[in-house]
């Protein structure tokens, strides 16, 4: 969708336990679309989710659990983003979404 809809963004929300057992294709797609994604955590607001999130964003950790907020049996991996792809996804665009609303 991303392809065909050039004025279309993504929140991440909610899907870090699903791009992180695949870090080489979740890195790729935070790259190729970082200017039309969006954080988010889709988790509530406790404190203790950013760590594990951004853990998963900026490291490249191996085969790591987190089983107190993601109930999977897999693990999960980092995907290594660089501070670029990482100033877009969490600063940048959504600056840019909230301006263009003003």
């Amino acid at each position: 969708m991303l392809n065909r809809h050039p004025n279309l963004y993504a929140e991440v929300a909610a899907r870090s336990a699903e791009t992180a057992p695949i870090p080489r294709f979740g890195s790729q797609f935070y790259q190729r679309y970082a200017d039309r994604l969006v954080y988010g955590t889709g988790m509530g607001f406790d404190a203790k989710i950013y760590p594990i999130t951004f853990r998963i964003l900026e490291s490249e950790d191996q085969h790591f659990y987190e089983i107190e907020w993601f109930s999977y049996h897999w693990p999960l991996y980092g995907l290594g983003l660089g501070e670029e792809v990482l100033r877009q996804v969490c600063h940048e665009n959504a600056a840019r979404l909230l301006a263009a609303r003003s």
